[in-house]
């Protein structure tokens, strides 16, 4: 089983709710492969905090 690790976190374009405990994804991509989680911004309705993990 991989193990992974945060790698960053940045702002994209989204709302999650505050309700929510994140919304999880499988990643492909620029920084390798793993999951990113998506989390409610309190500061924005039209972005949220994107968590990129990857092994």
């Amino acid at each position: 089983m991989k193990e992974y690790r945060e790698h960053h976190t940045a702002l994209t374009r989204g709302y999650v709710s505050k309700k929510s405990a994140g919304i999880k994804e499988s990643y492909k991509g620029k920084f390798g492969e793993g999951y990113t989680v998506r989390r409610y911004n309190p500061q924005s309705t039209r972005f949220c905090y994107i968590t990129y993990y990857v092994a």
